[in-house]
């Protein structure tokens, strides 16, 4: 399921809040005033969640020349690919709202190693208005408990910098 919304007309944009694993990410929007979020996005990647013998066809990929035949394994772990497929429309989403100038900066909250490939993925508008990064899993929470834990895990980064 996924929603998309755009600043009011007049006001300006609020900094997002994209708080995200290897197989969901949620995105917010946080007011400045009372540090409070809205939803405005929950993109779910249903295959990251699934095992890998589900997700790779039953034999590996065969060579046949003469009479000898090979058998290459993936290069890729299967769930490791969707992880990188999942980041990389994650980052699309995030680049094109970065060009599209509807948040002045984000911050990203996303777990180990699933920050990183995101990041990786991030094109330049996106990695110029990404402000902090943390390594936390805090897709699971709602309402004022992931307001808290937000708001420590970016207080605690900005601490330590």
């Amino acid at each position: 399921m996924s929603t998309q919304s755009k600043p009011l007309q007049g006001r300006p944009a609020l900094d997002w809040v994209v708080v995200a694993n290897a197989a969901r990410a949620r995105i917010f929007e946080r007011d400045d005033e009372n540090q409070a979020l809205r939803e405005i996005a929950d993109r779910v990647h249903t295959p990251s969640r699934q095992k890998a013998s589900d997700l790779e066809s039953d034999r590996p990929g065969k060579v046949r020349k003469s009479d000898a035949s090979t058998a290459f394994a993936p290069h890729t772990d299967p769930r490791e690919r969707e992880h990188q497929r999942f980041a990389h429309e994650v980052a699309q989403l995030l680049e094109e709202a970065a060009l599209a100038q509807r948040m002045p900066g984000w911050v990203l909250l996303a777990s180990n190693p699933f920050l990183g490939e995101l990041k990786a993925e991030l094109g330049d508008a996106g990695k110029r208005l990404l402000k902090h990064s943390v390594p936390v899993d805090l897709t699971t929470y709602q309402h004022a408990e992931l307001e808290q834990r937000v708001t420590r895990a970016i207080n605690g980064t900005l601490a330590a910098s």
